[in-house]
């Protein structure tokens, strides 16, 4: 009781400190990064960073901390589930355009370097906060069942889509935040799954880091046409392949040994004895 009291109280006090940097970060935004050349990006990077690590604690005082223990027991099995959802993150990048000269890279290692640290930063806050957090309160209530399942994934995957409405005040254009909508809504709903069977929140803070940085990497760090007539017709070709093959994995999901993920090890070591015997 004691240990587990003083877990909570350093908690709660790390969080306090790292909401106000939060605070701190926006109300002092342009004394903080405005000497930067780049300072919209070392704002954004440094402002997910700390909020993901507020979130990080936030995991660990309701509990949740299961999720980020890395099982290297199952780490093979892991990530041979994994790899169409690393095809989903590679072929973000436009591979056709970039290797027939009509998309290019032209910023410096180190500019790309950045780039690709901000975009780890954005993949650990968001999946933390709407994987680690909202997906696992939803889920700690709802998943006896599958149909239960299935509505934990779509509510925590439509919020995780939804929020990036806020695009349009930044100066989105409309569309385009819709269509930023529907496909952040299907990249949750794949974390979800990837969380589901892995147990670990780190899979899908890396998978998501991969899927920005390979999409933005050429509009931030060069330039050239990015979805010409191949690119659409293979990315829809594996979307639809990937989706098919998550779908599947999510219907042979046993709901009781995601409980793993609560700390309940001991019903999951029970039910995975009683599947071997039989």
């Amino acid at each position: 009781m004691s240990k587990s009291k003083t877990k909570r109280t350093v908690c709660l006090l790390a969080m306090a400190v790292l909401l106000l940097m939060l605070f701190g970060c926006e109300i002092f935004k342009n004394a903080l990064f405005g000497s930067f050349e780049n300072s919209e990006a070392v704002y954004l990077t440094s402002s997910r960073l700390i909020g993901g690590t507020l979130s990080l604690f936030l995991i660990i005082y309701i509990s949740f901390q299961n999720i980020l223990k890395v099982r290297l027991s199952g780490l093979g099995r892991a990530l041979l589930f994994s790899i169409p959802c690393w095809v989903i993150a590679l072929n973000n990048f436009p591979i056709i355009s970039f290797f027939s000269g009509n998309a290019y890279i032209s910023a410096e290692p180190s500019a790309v370097a950045f780039y690709a640290f901000e975009c780890l930063c954005v993949g650990f806050f968001e999946e933390i906060v709407f994987r680690g957090c909202v997906l696992m309160i939803v889920m700690q209530r709802r998943r006896r069942t599958r149909l239960e399942l299935f509505i934990s994934i779509l509510m925590s995957s439509l919020i995780f889509g939804v929020v990036h409405l806020v695009n349009i005040f930044a100066g989105a254009s409309p569309v385009a935040t819709l269509l930023q909508v529907g496909y952040s809504s299907l990249i949750g709903g794949m974390c979800a799954v990837v969380l589901m069977k892995t147990g670990c929140i780190w899979h899908c803070v890396l998978i998501h880091a991969v899927y920005n940085f390979c999409g933005g990497v050429v509009p931030r760090c060069g330039g050239g046409v990015i979805w010409d007539t191949p690119t659409v017709i293979l990315t829809a070709v594996v979307s639809v392949l990937v989706i098919g093959y998550m779908i599947a994995v999510f219907v042979k999901i046993d709901t009781d040994e995601l409980g793993i993920m609560f700390g309940d090890e001991k019903k999951c070591e029970e039910v995975t004895a009683d599947a071997e015997i039989q």
